[in-house]
């Protein structure tokens, strides 16, 4: 097994000159303002421009080029999509690897140093806001003061691993005296990210201290250190029943969360590239590479509202027979703005509810036909759901959850498989485990092939038993085999006309998968050559020993450019397939936030593998200033 960030011989004179982008600060700016930006890296100044993925946030002017620094201003539209939006530096020698800018709906401050102590914190006018900083190295810690009214809630939620940083840190509150009035470090089991909802007994000045997370490992987040702290009056949105929908269907959907009261309207939006978050590998979330055809303000799905609590909304939502399928995220407005929520999963399968179905009769007609959705909840602490399966000998089984995956904060779905007479078939607890700074996935996928036709229940229970409003699951049924799933690595590859490069292939095993699997791309520009690669059946994916990394067996696929090859981009595609037959996978390539060498931090699967031929020219496809009005894609 070879686990490597980049092949050790690739070329060292093209990785030199290619760009590479660390650090976006800040984080993001409001909708219909001009922001100064810096983006941080290194060999940035052969810089041309700045590439974004939607024609919505445009780089207007360079004010400056430097080797390790680009400053310029963004142009934001007015009605742009909120939330996280790719950005990529264009260079002489080839394009950067992808970061992330992101798009709010309150007007931003950025930190003034020092402000490291209560003493000497920023005073800043407690309104909705957006504060932007990053921590200076592992002694920095950001304070900033207010004065608060009694009896008002606010929230404070500080957002970076979702938003394009790498920063793990808390939130403390004080009081004017000095004393802890509230404190949170991380805002649910898988979100390492802080939020406090606070309501405040007593008017007076109040200090919010962030202070980084140092930990035994001394994790750093080295030069992506950025977040951005949003202030505001808004609900907060935990949970949703059912977890989706189908195609040309009614949805009645209730949204449990925080002060719901005052909502007015709620609407859902196609998950576009930039906001695939909760990305871990292996994963069962549908991927949806290409954004919808009207963009992201025009498709999306209005609700109804039916009523609203402080502690619940009931919608209805009714799904176009063409909507998109894959993963729509739903939000709520009110009077104090936008609400961003969780993800729901809009599919063309037959859906069923957990109480409509009388001993799983439903299920055991269509799951060999074709794939089936359940949606269910697990209401009350030690609840387990049960569903009869009719199992055919030979026949693969495959059933899979969707809860944490969709944002759900609290579930971890444990799949057991049951025969006739009690005997434990199967059973899966977590795609991925989460151990040290290896980011966990608790969602669950049972592979089973029955030796002898019969009558199985399939058991979907919390593993530490616990239950409640936010509790809900997806479950799928079909009939599958365990496969795997490819990445390639460098995001960025780049190389110049009659030379020889290493594209790496990263294979990730699904639960039960222990074939050897062949790789070979495909679409290379004319006269361009490529190996086949081959992944040995004893190599293993999952943690490390310690728990600090993940072991991801890597192949190279070493590609050989003629010297007559045109500089500019070419698409190109990856697969694999198991050596003994089956199906054909395709690979993709991800946005990787994280320190390099750690295999699974935070990913956001990217639309396509691009060979950048290098050097651009000064007349090439991404020269000059037009280069900032056309999107990634």
């Amino acid at each position: 097994m070879r686990i490597a960030w980049l092949a050790p011989f690739l070329l060292a004179s093209v990785l030199s000159a290619a760009p590479r982008l660390d650090r976006v600060s800040p984080l993001g700016a409001q909708a219909g303002s001009v922001q100064t930006v810096e983006l941080a890296g290194s060999k940035l100044d052969g810089s041309t421009g700045v590439l974004f993925d939607s024609s919505d946030l445009e780089w207007i002017e360079t004010v400056e080029v430097k080797p390790e620094s680009v400053r310029g201003k963004v142009r934001i539209a007015s009605d742009a999509a909120l939330g996280p939006h790719l950005i990529r530096i264009a260079g002489k020698h080839g394009p950067s690897n992808t970061r992330l800018f992101n798009v709010t709906q309150f007007p931003g401050v950025t930190e003034i140093e020092p402000n490291n102590t209560p003493a000497a914190a920023n005073p800043i006018p407690f309104q909705p806001q957006v504060i932007y900083g990053y921590m200076k190295g592992l002694a920095d810690s950001d304070a900033f003061s207010f004065t608060a009214r009694a009896g008002e809630r606010w929230v404070f939620d500080l957002q970076s691993i979702e938003r394009g940083g790498f920063l793990e840190c808390s939130l403390t509150l004080y009081d004017e005296s000095g004393r802890e009035v509230d404190f949170n470090e991380d805002q649910d089991e898988y979100l390492e990210t802080p939020r406090l909802e606070f309501t405040f007994p007593l008017p007076g000045r109040y200090v919010l201290k962030i202070d980084q997370y140092r930990g035994p490992q001394g994790v750093t987040c080295g030069q992506n250190c950025g977040y951005l702290l949003q202030m505001s009056q808004l609900p907060v949105i935990l949970g949703a029943n059912p977890l989706g929908g189908r195609v040309g269907s009614k949805a009645i959907v209730d949204v449990e969360g925080h002060a719901l009261a005052g909502v007015k309207e709620v609407y859902l939006t196609p998950v576009r590239s930039a906001e695939y978050y909760r990305l871990t590998f292996p994963f069962s979330i549908p991927i949806r590479f290409e954004e919808a055809a009207d963009g992201p303000r025009q498709s999306r799905i209005r609700g109804r509202v039916l009523r609203a609590d402080a502690g619940r909304l009931q919608a209805e939502f009714r799904i176009p027979s063409d909507a998109v399928q894959g993963l729509w995220r739903i939000w709520t407005v009110g009077p104090e703005g936008k609400s961003e929520g969780m993800n729901l999963e809009i599919s063309g399968q037959p859906e069923f509810a957990e109480g409509a179905l009388i001993e799983g009769a439903a299920v055991e007609s269509d799951w060999r036909k074709g794939e089936v959705i359940l949606n269910g909840s697990l209401d009350r602490p030690r609840e387990e759901d049960v569903y009869g399966v009719e199992l055919k000998a030979d026949v693969p089984f495959h059933a899979w959850t969707l809860a944490t995956q969709l944002g759900l904060p609290f579930i971890d779905t444990v799949l057991e498989l049951f025969d006739a007479n009690g005997k434990l078939l199967a059973e899966h607890d977590d795609l991925m485990t989460g151990q040290g700074t290896v980011i966990g996935n608790p969602d669950s996928s049972l592979y089973f092939t029955p030796k002898a036709s019969g009558r199985a229940r399939l058991v979907v229970r919390d593993r530490t038993g616990r239950g409640g409003a936010t509790y809900s699951y997806r479950l799928h049924m079909a009939s599958q085999a365990p496969s795997f799933q490819l990445l390639t690595e460098p995001e960025e590859f780049t190389m110049p006309p009659g030379k020889e490069a290493e594209l790496e292939t990263l294979l990730i095993r699904e639960p039960g998968f222990d074939q050897a699997v062949d790789v070979w791309v495909e679409g290379l520009p004319k006269g361009a050559t490529a190996n086949r690669g081959q992944f040995r059946a004893d190599q293993v994916f999952g943690p490390s020993g310690d728990g600090d990394n993940i072991n991801i067996p890597a192949v190279p696929l070493k590609i050989h450019l003629p010297e007559t090859v045109a500089v500019g981009e070419y698409p190109i595609r990856v697969f694999g397939r198991a050596t003994n037959g089956g199906s054909i996978v395709e690979a993709f390539t991800t946005l990787w936030i994280g320190p390099r060498g750690k295999r699974n931090d935070t990913r956001r699967p990217l639309p396509k593998i691009v060979l950048h031929v290098a050097p651009y020219s000064a007349a090439g496809p991404q020269a000059a200033q037009n280069v900032s009005r056309e999107p990634i894609d």
